[in-house]
């Protein structure tokens, strides 16, 4: 006989309102299957019979043949998982998506808070080396980016929009021109990356196509049934940052440095 596991249970149980799971006698049942019916307070029955739900009614309970009358309403669960389940111990292989619900760490959306905290700290790491380099203009700069990044989250986990917004003294539109006509605002085309451009601009390199990822992160994460972008607006909040980081490329070239042009 194969163990009965914590996913063969969530499946059987689903949304159901039981205090009782029956399983034949001599079931093995594994240690998270064990634990699971312990968050969702279901007793576990052994009988000869197949495995079943056996629900009992939620305001009366039999005592010797008598019903015993009505029970006190159950405490509502701590926290919902999933499939609608109720826990009152978060399991550890989930986490909060909003309140008290709970999705499994894989879920897109925690992928992306997961992406979008890798990118504030590789802004700090920045910082570090602005610092170490006396340069503190980079750091200041760079800290007007690292705030805004952390808005978007919270924008997020609050539904709150993502209000119109300058970086650097530039609007989202004066983000997508510079970045696209670099000629035309810095004197240099578009330019081929070269680590002869130094530790600041190549750090901010990085930062772009960290950005990237974030960027595409949230295109995964808040796509809806049909295919469309439910939040196009930290979408383009985060496109804008990759622009910012290609701008200060230009900005912060060596002196004297003549980039090579990428042929694009």
């Amino acid at each position: 006989m194969n163990p009965l596991t914590e996913q063969e249970l969530r499946l059987a149980l689903k949304n159901a309102d039981v205090k009782q799971f029956t399983v034949p006698k001599g079931t093995v049942v594994t240690p998270a299957a064990m634990e699971y019916l312990k968050t969702r307070r279901i007793m576990l029955i052994e009988d000869e019979a197949p495995a079943t739900l056996a629900a009992r009614a939620p305001d009366t309970e039999q005592d010797g043949g008598e019903l015993s009358g009505p029970k006190a309403p159950e405490k509502a669960p701590a926290f919902i998982g999933p499939d609608g389940g109720g826990f009152d111990r978060k399991p550890e292989d989930l986490t909060h998506l909003q309140g008290n619900r709970l999705v499994r760490k894989d879920h897109p959306v925690i992928v992306w808070r997961g992406k979008l905290d890798s990118f504030t700290a590789c802004i700090m790491e920045a910082q570090v080396l602005g610092e170490k380099l006396a340069a503190q203009r980079f750091v200041e700069e760079l800290q007007e980016i690292l705030e805004f990044s952390r808005r978007l989250l919270s924008c997020e986990i609050r539904g709150a929009e993502v209000e119109e917004f300058r970086l650097l003294g530039l609007t989202a539109d004066d983000l997508r021109a510079r970045s696209h006509h670099p000629e035309k605002f810095f004197g240099y085309r578009h330019m081929l990356v070269s680590h002869k451009m130094g530790p600041l601009c190549i750090r901010l390199n990085t930062l772009r196509t960290v950005a990237r990822e974030v960027e595409l992160a949230a295109v995964a994460a808040f796509k809806d049934a049909e295919g469309r972008t439910g939040r196009e607006d930290i979408v383009r909040a985060l496109n804008r940052l990759s622009s910012l980081f290609y701008i200060m490329m230009y900005r912060y070239l060596p002196a004297g440095f003549t980039p090579e042009h990428a042929g694009i």
